[in-house]
């Protein structure tokens, strides 16, 4: 029974040092910063693009970025799950 109620505090104080949140949560933040970045960056490059005098170059980038009003993707990483499977 000893050995039992050991294994048990082992498995349990296993699981309350790992650091699996914290990493989740720094990954989260690092994959929302660096996807703002990258639209700020197209967003960019569109208002350049509908500035232009060629009408074809203008009206893709008016089309592009009427495109955008439509919706995004969200980019979500589901959270670590502990040693039961929870």
């Amino acid at each position: 029974m000893k050995f039992v109620f050991v294994i048990c505090t082992i498995l349990l104080a296993g699981c309350a040092t790992t650091n699996d949140y914290q990493i989740y949560v720094e990954a989260q933040r690092s994959l929302s910063r660096d996807y703002t970045v990258a639209e700020t960056a197209r967003l960019a490059a569109l208002t350049e693009m509908s500035k232009s005098t060629d009408p074809t170059v203008k009206a893709t980038a008016i089309m592009l970025l009427q495109q955008l009003q439509a919706g995004t993707k969200t980019v979500v990483i589901e959270p670590p799950k502990n040693w039961l499977g929870f």
